[in-house]
């Protein structure tokens, strides 16, 4: 689907940063004079135009034709998990520090966006991870992450969690936790925590531990239809899973949760200008 074929356009807003409210207005401003629609979520700016329409939080994030996310990685993350279930792809304009999934500056907004209505870009899709916890006598609650899934001690400990695939054992931690990440959280906190670069064109899942115990401890590169299971030791207590590091639910021993790749994928608007390996050798080379 080409940009010009996209009737509706939304915009996300990180109200917490200053700058997101005048970078709106010009980018409404600019997707108005070429002929697009707005879609904005009720309670953010206001813009008083016939071509800006609002809509609550049970509309937003379904409606538009495509969604520009204006803030950092971590306002990229929160989008992404919303409106995966309806395949909306989403650009963003980074506000942030690094900004590894925002593809555009606040400082060049306009040319991103003449780049987008001449359509030069593609829709790159990303791998997402789904998760459910099944806690006694109730039913499994699922939940879905793009960068990865974090397991804790809530007390800040060491922790043993056995890891399983298949029905065999991948392997028994002794670690202040476990990051289960994808190719996309690669360079997140699995990236800190010593683990690989791994390409976001692949589709795999990485297992990493966090300081384990044991000096030969590595981290687990598994193919994408594999299902992790992971088991805690009987005196493990305040266990804390937590999704792209923005969602926690915390858990018991007894708790069963499973970890796959999700049906539903995160589809990123990209411009034609960088290819994906050059973004990481320069995100990865700049500083803060």
């Amino acid at each position: 689907m080409e940009f010009n074929d996209f009737k509706e356009i939304g915009i996300y807003l990180n109200m917490d940063k200053p700058d997101s409210p005048a970078l709106a207005e010009k980018c409404i401003s600019y997707l108005i004079r070429h002929g697009f629609n707005i879609a904005l979520l009720e309670g953010q700016i206001k813009y008083p135009h016939e071509g800006v329409r609002y809509y609550p939080k049970t509309l937003f994030f379904r409606k538009p034709d495509c969604i520009l996310v204006l803030g950092g990685d971590g306002t990229l993350l929160f989008v992404a998990r919303k409106v995966c279930f309806y395949s909306i792809p989403i650009f963003g304009i980074n506000l942030g520090k690094l900004g590894f999934l925002t593809e555009g500056e606040a400082s060049n907004y306009e040319e991103s966006l003449k780049n987008l209505s001449a359509g030069d870009y593609y829709i790159e899709e990303r791998m997402m991870l789904s998760c459910s916890i099944k806690k006694e006598n109730e039913s499994a609650c699922f939940y879905i992450a793009l960068n990865d899934v974090l397991v804790k001690s809530g007390g800040f400990r060491m922790m043993d969690i056995e890891a399983k695939a298949g029905g065999s054992t991948i392997d028994k931690f002794r670690a202040d936790g476990l990051i289960i990440a994808t190719p996309t959280g690669s360079t997140g906190y699995s990236l800190a925590a010593g683990g690989p670069v791994v390409s976001p064109q692949a589709s795999v899942m990485i297992l990493n531990p966090i300081c384990p115990h044991r000096l030969h401890d590595r981290s687990y590169i598994l193919p994408e239809e594999e299902v992790i299971n992971l088991e805690f030791g009987d005196r493990e207590k305040d266990i804390m899973v937590t999704f792209d590091g923005q969602t926690t639910v915390s858990i018991t021993p007894k708790d069963l949760i499973k970890i796959k790749k999700a049906t539903y994928c995160t589809r990123l608007i990209r411009l034609n200008q960088m290819s994906s390996y050059d973004r990481l050798r320069i995100k990865l080379s700049s500083e803060y």
